[in-house]
């Protein structure tokens, strides 16, 4: 089947994605209680809903007995029939995994190829694909897609990148094209701090914020933006350049572990960027140091974002780890208070929900949001 036959059949009407979406954020959910979250009538969500679990996107299970009257049965995302895979491109590995409709992880780990070896890694990916989906954890499922996290920002091409100098190989060039190309499905391709903003959306707790901001720490400082259950991208594409607004002689300032590292280093810890991820202990020596020194940049983001986008919650992600990011959140100023004296709106600061890498989540979650969702 072509990758144009095979995206038509999986694309839901409208309607059919209004009722998968819905489907998504309650887990699960009567048929009747359906009809309550939209302005179809209940013949038409019944209609639907018989419609995708045809298609295999649904599910119906066993009912629950709510009260007098007959049960309705509960309705879910069918978990057992599509799959899709994410890849994250990093300057060290790249990382891949794949998921079901619910972006619960099937399986997922690393290629042996370097990342900036794009024929080898293409060449990999080809036979990890074939390998899953002949008699690997994949086996029965439709194949929805590929979804591509990389580090960068776009250029004058919708989707070309001027990654890091690691991964010249991959710079300016069409990467969702040359996926779809040699793999022949479809393929998206998302930078890595949006990538990680999609995961937040669907797997974690943009479940519960439908408007937020995501601040991606890694060896370099991104941000991700959702609004209205959906990725901004903005008119070049770009929207979360959040680095972009501090002058050279302020980046080094700016809260990116690369730059926590280089404090490490000069403190006399012998790190590489992975040590400091897998081994973090607050009590080394420069990490509280580094807190107050970025502060004032980390502040001035939260306020931006605040000011421009009003988001309900801001979240602490990337590959920070867990007490880093617990750190950096109690480190924030707190919010402004207006000529009465009460406190302005202001988003709340939370940790990401996503376990491991949030960008290789949000890579498999691509060509769901694109085709399904």
């Amino acid at each position: 089947m072509d990758i144009a036959t095979n995206k038509k059949m999986l694309s839901p009407s409208d309607s059919e994605r209004e009722i998968l979406n819905i489907v998504r954020r309650q887990a699960s959910i009567s048929r009747a209680d359906i009809t309550a979250h939209t302005n179809l009538s209940q013949q038409s969500v019944h209609r639907i809903v018989d419609g995708l679990i045809q298609r295999r996107l649904l599910a119906s299970q066993k009912a629950i007995v709510k009260g007098r009257g007959k049960p309705s049965p509960q309705i879910t995302l069918d978990t057992q029939s599509t799959a899709s895979i994410g890849v994250s491109i990093g300057t060290n590995v790249i990382e891949y995994t794949a998921v079901d409709l619910s972006g619960r992880a099937i399986c997922d780990g690393i290629l042996k190829t370097h990342p900036n070896d794009r024929d080898a890694a293409l060449a990999e990916l080809e036979q990890l694909i074939h390998e899953l989906g002949g008699s690997g954890p994949l086996t029965d499922r439709r194949f929805i897609g590929v979804g591509v996290a990389v580090q960068g920002y776009r250029t004058t091409h919708p989707n070309r990148f001027t990654t890091p100098v690691p991964l010249d190989n991959w710079a300016r060039l069409p990467i969702d094209e040359i996926f779809e190309e040699r793999l022949q499905y479809a393929s998206f391709v998302e930078n890595n701090a949006t990538s990680a903003a999609i995961a937040e959306l669907f797997c974690g707790g943009g479940k519960k914020h439908r408007c937020f901001g995501y601040l991606s720490f890694n060896h370099g400082f991104g941000c991700g933006i959702i609004w209205n259950d959906e990725p901004v991208f903005g008119g070049h594409g770009n929207a979360g350049e959040i680095s972009s607004i501090f002058l050279d002689d302020e980046a080094p300032h700016r809260p990116a572990l690369g730059e926590l590292l280089n404090r490490l280093s000069d403190r006399g810890q012998d790190l590489t960027f992975q040590r400091l991820l897998d081994a973090f202990d607050p009590t080394w020596p420069g990490v509280a140091d580094w807190i107050e020194e970025v502060k004032p940049n980390l502040d001035l983001v939260i306020r931006g974002l605040s000011a421009i986008l009003d988001p309900n919650a801001i979240f602490f992600g990337g590959k920070a780890p867990a007490e880093l990011r617990k750190l950096l959140i109690d480190a924030c100023g707190p919010a402004d208070q207006d000529r009465f004296g009460a406190t302005k709106p202001y988003p709340e600061l939370l940790p990401s929900e996503i376990r491991g890498d949030a960008a290789t989540l949000g890579a498999a979650m691509l060509p769901l949001q694109k085709i399904v969702f």
